[in-house]
């Protein structure tokens, strides 16, 4: 996944500079929540909950998730109006360091 990940995320920062910063400031709020996940298709929410003061808001912790679909480290399991589930069963924290790695 080394280079594909690699042109992706270069793609993230020339497109949307402002993403790409707020999604290496909360990288690791990201890991955590994944980490802590007991289920295999969480909705954001449920992600999000797993997080102690989060200093950013469920909205922007969604778009975090969306960027990370985007980006194939998570997959959508449904997308729906009401609240996306996410199939974090592939996640491997390996691939989020080298995502870290990327970022930096």
């Amino acid at each position: 996944m080394g280079s594909s990940l690699a042109t992706r995320v270069a793609a993230l920062e020339a497109r949307s500079p402002q993403h790409y910063s707020t999604l290496r400031r909360h990288l690791p709020l990201l890991q955590t929540a994944l980490e802590r996940a007991t289920r295999s298709y969480p909705t954001g929410r449920q992600l999000y909950n797993h997080l102690d003061d989060p200093p950013l808001s469920t909205r922007t912790f969604g778009r975090l998730l969306a960027l990370l679909v985007e980006l194939k480290i998570i997959a959508f399991y449904t997308e729906r109006s009401s609240a996306n589930r996410y199939d974090i069963r592939e996640f491997d924290a390996a691939t989020l360091e080298e995502l870290n790695t990327e970022l930096t």
